[in-house]
């Protein structure tokens, strides 16, 4: 048997432009997760680490964090873990100056050929192990796949591939993405695939048989990767392959919504969403319902986002429909004629186009209620 823990798209060294000043602290929480994985294959007392490609963002990360990962790597390599690199699409060998180019990883097995010959072979805790990956590189690595196919019955054969499943809701292809199927993974007939390149969790089974996993992004790098983020924990036996998901982010990336019908005051609006406040919740709030009030986003944003690590606010709240609109409607003053035309034009388009009327009435009269001081 062997234990092996097993992740992939850690992306460290990412920009986080769109986090403001929350960016550099997201960029330590990144390495935090990293070091935590390190942590956590010591304690779980696993053979290998294997990361499946895009542990750096891009391929010429900051000497702060190669020299944590450097040091992070080699504290496994000390203890008898052994560190498997693949390169991925961000930190690709593409570049004369790439990272796995110029740097050593002390202790470290990399998969850094374009083609795979032959598998790699390592005897680890007195098993025989057979290592398949390869570095893409267009061109150089045309056909590459067909050498993961299996080579011989003897020891455990691991494959490592930062790759697109065809049929994954995921599913973008370009020729760097490598699109293979389930079909492929049974046909290489591996004991396990460690998966890298799409950021949500995945077990590739079919019945009982365990071909592969994307452990997915062990901290969430946008919204979308919502919620708990896993390394996977692999047991390797005569049975087959074994998984199990260990939650490891440090933060959380949440996307909600808040129905603020009735909602008369700022005052009322900031209390509802303080409510939903976490520091360690990065949450993109998504505002519904109908308003007596135009909303004053920029407003709203500064007083709540101190509640939480970081907060994106989303007005999608209705005014057509609300008393104030038709109150004003009846005016015989710009923002009244405003509310005419608007209302006209909103029975005249198709379905598609009246949320940018609506997103566009909302802004023009927040607009309005501002010069005007905040009078109904």
């Amino acid at each position: 048997m062997i234990r092996i823990l097993h992740t992939a798209d850690l992306h460290l060294d990412g920009s986080f432009a769109g986090l403001g000043n929350r960016a550099p602290q997201r960029q330590v929480d990144f390495l935090e997760t990293f070091e935590r994985i390190v942590t956590l294959a010591i304690k779980q007392e696993v053979q290998l680490l294997l990361i499946a490609g895009d542990l750096f963002d891009h391929p010429r990360p900051s000497q702060v964090v190669l020299g944590k990962v450097q040091a992070g790597l080699q504290r496994l390599a000390e203890r008898g873990i052994v560190p498997v690199l693949l390169p991925g699409t961000h930190d690709s060998l593409v570049s004369a100056d790439a990272v796995y180019r110029q740097c050593e990883f002390p202790g470290v097995v990399l998969l850094d050929q374009p083609q795979l010959q032959e598998p790699l072979a390592l005897t680890v805790a007195e098993q025989q192990l057979f290592l398949y990956g390869f570095a893409y590189r267009s061109y150089v690595s045309e056909n590459a796949l067909a050498g993961m196919q299996r080579r011989n019955d003897d020891g455990i054969h691991i494959g490592l591939l930062h790759g697109s499943r065809q049929g994954s809701p995921e599913w973008n292809y370009r020729k760097k993405d490598l699109p293979f199927t389930l079909d492929d993974l049974k046909r290489w007939d591996l004991d396990y695939v460690a998966l890298g390149h799409y950021h949500s969790y995945e077990v590739l089974a079919e019945g009982e048989r365990i071909y592969a996993c994307y452990p997915g992004s062990p901290e969430g790098k946008r919204f979308g990767e919502n919620g708990p983020r896993y390394c996977a924990l692999v047991t390797i036996d005569e049975s087959g392959a074994a998984i199990e998901p260990l939650a490891v982010n440090g933060r959380e990336l949440a996307e909600r919504e808040l129905d603020l019908s009735g909602c008369t005051e700022l005052d009322e609006v900031v209390r509802r969403i303080a409510a939903l406040g976490d520091a360690k919740v990065l949450l993109r709030l998504t505002l519904t319902g109908i308003l007596e009030a135009p909303l004053d986003l920029s407003a709203l944003q500064s007083r709540c986002e101190d509640d939480f690590f970081y907060l994106e606010l989303r007005d999608e709240t209705r005014l057509f429909d609300s008393d104030y609109a038709r109150r004003i409607e009846t005016e015989e003053t710009v923002r009244g004629m405003f509310v005419r035309r608007a209302r006209q034009l909103m029975s005249e388009v198709v379905e598609d186009e009246r949320p940018v009327i609506e997103e566009a009435f909302r802004e023009v009269l927040t607009r309005f209620r501002a010069f005007s001081g905040g009078e109904q």
